[in-house]
């Protein structure tokens, strides 16, 4: 986390600084649901900081269960329709915010 907030921080003299008019889709991953679900509050706060607008909806994983498979393809449905919920919600943002500023 700390080296996405440093990266961030490169972004301060942008003409839209830091995560500003920008969806941020929040993913939080621990080994168990509660440190998981627990995480993704704190990450909401972080982007609101650094003036982004995170998704409504978040996604939980818990990396205790099988998630993905050796080449990366989530084998897990509840997680990859959460996924592309979050998805398609920073790409709805960012195409409405997009229209509305051009």
């Amino acid at each position: 986390m700390q080296n996405a907030i440093d990266c961030v921080e490169d972004m301060r003299l942008d003409e839209n600084p830091y995560l500003e008019g920008r969806a941020v889709g929040c993913i939080a991953t621990a080994a168990g649901w509660q440190a998981a679900v627990t995480t993704l509050s704190p990450l909401r706060g972080v982007v609101h900081a650094l003036r982004g607008w995170p998704t409504p909806f978040g996604v939980a994983v818990n990396t205790a269960e099988p998630v993905f498979d050796t080449n990366g393809s989530c084998i897990s449905k509840k997680i990859a329709d959460s996924l592309e919920l979050v998805g398609r919600q920073v790409v709805d943002f960012a195409c409405g915010f997009r229209d509305k500023h051009l």
